[in-house]
């Protein structure tokens, strides 16, 4: 990344998939916050004079995400259930006001499903029969009532069974990374095993917006790792290399074997803190300080030359325009 101050700004995108299908679950851009915390439990061993602390026993890592959207979505409440959104036949109460006519008879907007409670003058619900979408109540005619009754039409559904848990997804986090020039990079946080811990709260006041929420754990993969945070680069600028590092830095070619010879690896090295980098040969310049004993190819293998003979040397030179690393080559 660049070498100028960046930052960690805004909350993230947030991507979860089925971890068996790949199937995109949910596709959250309107988080509210979203982090990510990392706990490690620790017994600390005291011991000699004045008791001092002389050994630091670190077990049970654990890494735990929490999301907030704005938007509200079952995706999040089926996640926590670990249960699948159905589109089927279902009932719900409504409600609304109807006038009824001298005789008592009203229109309802819907067919109910069973009785229809209406009413009454004292405030009380008494319940009647109707037939298709007309009710009768004599002793309400010419008032204006109010009814509750079911219907039934197609909904997604639900299911919050007792002994249904959330199930392990795969999950995607996408922030920004910005500098005073603007923005310059991604950091992307994949979890291959997220957890959703079940809690939900649908929180519904008069002066407020439901919110959707979901946290969890992460769970080890094969590998061993809870998670992989990438560091995606968006500016101009290469990764910033302290030196290069070739493999073998040291060749030795047979002059017995005809076009014997060695493929060479190349590090840039990063410096402390940072895994050294593999680079593309084919990016590099390769040099041969004297080709006729050895030669060396864009990509990077070192071959005998036209008049090698034993115990020849000479120097292969390989450069990423910074930075050069020299190899040795002898002739056996």
């Amino acid at each position: 990344m660049s070498q100028q101050n960046q930052f960690l700004t805004s909350v993230a995108n947030v991507r979860l998939f089925d971890r068996l299908t790949d199937e995109l679950i949910l596709n959250g851009k309107t988080l509210l916050n979203s982090s990510m915390t990392q706990a490690i439990q620790t017994q600390a061993i005291y011991a000699g004079k004045g008791s001092k602390k002389v050994y630091e026993l670190n077990y049970q890592k654990e890494l735990t995400f929490s999301i907030e959207d704005a938007a509200f979505d079952t995706a999040y409440i089926a996640l926590q259930n670990g249960a699948e959104i159905n589109h089927q036949l279902a009932e719900y109460y409504t409600d609304e006001m109807i006038l009824l006519d001298a005789n008592g008879k009203g229109t309802l907007a819907e067919t109910p499903i069973g009785k229809v409670h209406v009413e009454q003058l004292n405030g009380t619900f008494a319940q009647y029969t109707a037939t298709g979408k007309e009710i009768t109540v004599p002793a309400l005619a010419g008032k204006e009532v109010q009814v509750v009754y079911v219907v039934q039409e197609m909904m997604d559904t639900i299911e919050v069974s007792a002994d249904s848990f959330p199930k392990a997804v795969r999950m995607e986090l996408n922030v920004d990374i910005r500098s005073n020039n603007g923005k310059t990079g991604e950091v992307i946080i994949e979890v291959p095993n997220f957890k959703p811990n079940g809690a939900i709260e649908i929180s519904m006041t008069h002066e407020g917006v439901a919110s959707s929420s979901l946290a969890g754990s992460s769970l080890a993969d094969k590998k061993g790792n809870y998670a992989y945070i990438k560091l995606r680069n968006l500016s101009e600028e290469k990764v910033q290399f302290t030196a290069l590092a070739a493999s073998p830095s040291h060749v030795v070619l047979d002059s017995t074997v005809a076009g014997d010879s060695q493929p060479i690896t190349v590090l840039g090295i990063r410096g402390a803190g940072y895994a050294n980098v593999l680079l593309q040969n084919n990016e590099l310049a390769w040099t041969s300080k004297d080709p006729a004993i050895a030669t060396v190819s864009a990509d990077g293998v070192v071959a005998l030359g036209a008049s090698a003979a034993v115990n020849d040397q000479t120097i292969i030179e390989v450069t990423d325009g910074t930075y050069t690393e020299k190899l040795v080559v002898d002739i056996i």
